[in-house]
């Protein structure tokens, strides 16, 4: 047999490709699996005469291009970035063999795209012996990707449909000869495959069928909206240990499509490819219908600064504030010039609050549970998904839920967590980050951030098995306004006609403690620290120049920071 050709790129644009088109680096905590590209079932060809994926010659030898080669860099379809996309989880060879045992010993996963017919110049048909194999395969944990086109007439087609449907029907699916005339495909927020990413490319390709023998686990994860093919369009097929991917449209992993950066695709396409990954520790919440957790939560927040002549320190504040103070540092005195003036207070005001709730747990609709947040002076609807995340909250209806609704609904519970993710995992999730909020009260403004998770690994909380996760989100101040960091109704206090501001920034470290046991949160622990540097009109910056043997020059800027820090707690328990 000959050897396998392993596909890589330097590591450095694989850096770049990775978080260029998928949005963040992914950190891999083990080798990547080998996954076999076949380049076997197409036709033969010299591959000198092919450098990047480009025939060198006559219309005839285009005609034995595999425009879906992962060696085909300068080609629309040809799979180069895809390659690189996924390179974290799957080392891509490309396969110059015929589909055996032998082959597949050590790969964890085999992916063939649009083989070509023997009558149509193929090396050989698929068989029913190929099918077997594959079978065998998949059922011991192997993962198999199978991709078509378009294909509206299998007659006159030069895709192997028929050999395709003979390995798909072994897993309960097959594809249909059918062209959708798709573009693109929406993606709803609440998929279980996909979080984030709204939209996939899928160009004119063709849909599939679920057939009575496939695994009660098959599930549909993309449909076409095309009124002329309705229809599955990608399908996740579980068979023994494994899992198969089937995929309409082999343009979809294509090399322009992954570089549509108006679009979600290469995250999209990222996290489908991931969904083949066998299952981590903790895949998924242990959400239940008609339970309910009673959840404690507090919430601590401090602003700190030197109050002279700065408003934002003398905002009002909510009701049982503290202010602590302390004497200026007199290196503090001597640096600022204010020395004549006596001495200046250092000023922390903290503000404290917490509350209890019961979260319950409602009817699932296949992919996530009806939830409703509640005291004894409200409700608060959302959906509650097994990642964690919870979407399409209703309205408060009064009380306390009014003010904790952002943290409740965006940071108590940790989320996403990822279904192939093993202890040391790490990878990257967008979501809603509260900004600082200088006058302490509970309706922070938010902002779309990106977060680094991590898989810690497991820790005991207070005696109960825990799996621990890491949740780090850094914001950017620089383009922030006075407007974002206080309550509206003190805008004319603290607003761009008086305040510039010059830098600024926020990190947040979040850890949640999910049971081993339950996969239902036990506890979770925020902690938040915030610097705001700004100038202020009634302080302008000054010229100050001296003449003498030398010329001195220079320009004097007065500005302010305040530092804010919050530390948010919950914890959980199953009533």
């Amino acid at each position: 047999m000959k050897s396998c050709c392993s596909f890589r790129v330097s590591s450095f644009l694989a850096l770049a490709l990775i978080i260029g088109l998928g949005g963040h680096l992914q950190a891999a905590t083990a080798q990547p699996g080998r996954l076999l590209f076949d380049d076997y079932y197409q036709k033969p060809r010299n591959d000198a005469l092919y450098p990047q994926g480009v025939a060198r010659g006559n219309s005839e030898l285009r005609g034995l291009s595999n425009f879906y080669s992962p060696e085909a860099t300068a080609i629309p379809n040809g799979t180069f970035v895809f390659a690189e996309l996924i390179a974290d989880k799957f080392q891509v060879e490309t396969s110059g063999e015929p589909i055996s045992d032998e082959l597949l010993k050590d790969a964890a996963a085999y992916l063939m795209a649009c083989p070509v017919r023997a009558e149509h110049g193929g090396r050989a048909d698929l068989t029913a012996s190929d099918a077997a194999i594959l079978e065998r395969f998949v059922a011991r944990g192997g993962a198999l990707i199978l991709i078509a086109n378009s294909i509206p007439d299998p007659e006159k087609s030069g895709v192997d449909f028929a050999g395709l449907n003979l390995i798909a029907q072994k897993f309960g699916v097959q594809f249909l000869a059918e062209q959708t005339d798709t573009i693109s495909i929406p993606i709803a927020n609440d998929h279980p495959t996909f979080d984030g990413p709204r939209d996939i490319i899928f160009g004119n390709g063709t849909t599939l069928e679920i057939l009575d023998a496939a695994d009660p686990g098959t599930q549909i994860l993309l449909e076409s909206h095309s009124e002329k093919a309705l229809g599955p369009v990608a399908v996740l097929a579980i068979h023994g240990q494994g899992k198969v991917l089937l995929f309409g449209d082999a343009g979809t992993f294509g090399n322009a499509h992954a570089f549509r950066s108006d679009l979600d695709h290469a995250q999209a396409l990222r996290q489908m490819m991931f969904a083949l990954l066998p299952d981590g520790p903790a895949p998924r919440y242990g959400w239940k219908e008609g339970a309910t957790l009673q959840v404690k939560v507090k919430q601590e927040q401090i602003v700190s600064g030197y109050p002279e002549f700065m408003k934002v320190i003398s905002l009002p504040h909510p009701k049982g504030t503290e202010v602590f103070t302390s004497g200026m540092r007199q290196i503090d005195l001597d640096a600022s010039g204010l020395s004549a003036f006596g001495s200046k207070d250092f000023v922390s005001v903290v503000s404290h609050r917490e509350a209890t709730f019961d979260l319950a747990i409602g009817e699932s609709d296949g992919r996530g549970y009806q939830a409703k947040w509640s005291d004894s002076q409200g409700s608060l609807d959302a959906k509650l998904l097994p990642s964690g995340r919870l979407v399409n909250p209703g309205m408060p209806e009064a009380g306390d839920l009014v003010a904790w609704q952002s943290l409740l609904l965006n940071d108590a519970i940790g989320a996403p967590l990822k279904a192939y993710a093993q202890p040391g995992e790490i990878w990257s999730a967008k979501g809603l980050s509260s900004l600082p909020q200088l006058q302490s009260t509970m309706a922070p403004r938010m902002e779309l951030a990106s977060s680094d998770y991590t898989f810690e690994g497991e820790a005991d909380y207070n005696g109960t098995p825990c799996y621990l996760f890491s949740r780090v989100t850094q914001l950017d101040g620089k383009d922030w306004s006075p407007s974002d960091l206080i309550d509206p109704a003190y805008a004319m206090q603290f607003n761009e006609r008086d305040i510039e501001i010059q830098a600024g920034g926020q990190l947040t470290v979040a850890k949640y403690w999910i049971s081993r046991d339950a996969l239902l949160p036990v506890h979770t622990e925020i902690k938040v620290s915030a610097a705001i540097w700004w100038e202020d009109s009634r302080f302008p910056a000054k010229y100050v120049g001296s003449h003498d043997s030398k010329n001195y020059e220079n320009w004097e800027t007065i500005n302010f920071v305040a530092t804010y820090g919050r530390v948010f707690t919950a914890d959980f328990e199953l009533r």
